[in-house]
């Protein structure tokens, strides 16, 4: 019988190979893309009827779970004081900023409550299996439970930028590094807006 150690020690190894891979696999779905900025660049069109009610028409998109404080929290925080900037004021009123909760076992309010504590502009989107799976791979989303606390994901921290043209919605770039540059996402949505 193997010892708790080497389980640990191959889950570990597993879940570092998985984030290669992931990678790999997100460069290799987005082969039309560059990287510029610490950003990738996409410029495709993408079906995703999750964010038809929202009226904006830019949309600076994250996925994470209610409750996250390692990525979440800050990452959150980070966008709220770009949003508070005197840079980002005249953005507001077509600039959505959405929060998408990747556990859709918690109860559907949470993800707006969520998302309204760091701004009450924000939006929270609460998806269930069904909707969760049919955007995982068109975002390239990983998550996966946390091996130490079953309440807790493990999950990619991107930003993704979408801009509504016409009837079509376009993700424009996703943003990988963090903290992320404010001020290159302000100037992306302010181009071509």
């Amino acid at each position: 019988m193997m010892s708790t150690n080497k389980k640990i020690s191959l889950t570990v190894i597993s879940l570092t190979v998985f984030m290669f891979i992931f990678v790999f696999l997100q460069n290799l779905l987005f082969s039309s893309t560059n990287l510029e900025n610490s950003k990738l660049v996409i410029n495709k069109e993408i079906d995703s009827h999750i964010l038809d009610s929202i009226q904006a028409s830019n949309i600076v998109l994250f996925f994470g779970y209610v409750g996250c404080t390692d990525v979440c929290t800050p990452l959150l925080h980070e966008l709220n004081a770009m949003y508070s900037s005197a840079a980002f004021e005249e953005l507001q009123g077509s600039t959505a900023i959405v929060f998408v909760n990747l556990i859709p076992e918690s109860k559907s309010d949470q993800a707006q409550l969520f998302a309204s504590f760091f701004n009450n502009k924000f939006i929270g989107l609460h998806l269930n299996k069904q909707e969760l799976y049919s955007i995982d791979r068109k975002f390239s989303l990983f998550y996966s439970p946390s091996i130490s606390d079953k309440n807790e994901l493990s999950h990619s921290d991107s930003i993704y930028l979408l801009k509504k043209k016409d009837t079509r919605l376009i993700l424009e770039n996703i943003y990988m590094t963090h903290p992320f540059n404010a001020m290159q996402l302000i100037q992306d949505i302010k181009d071509n807006s």
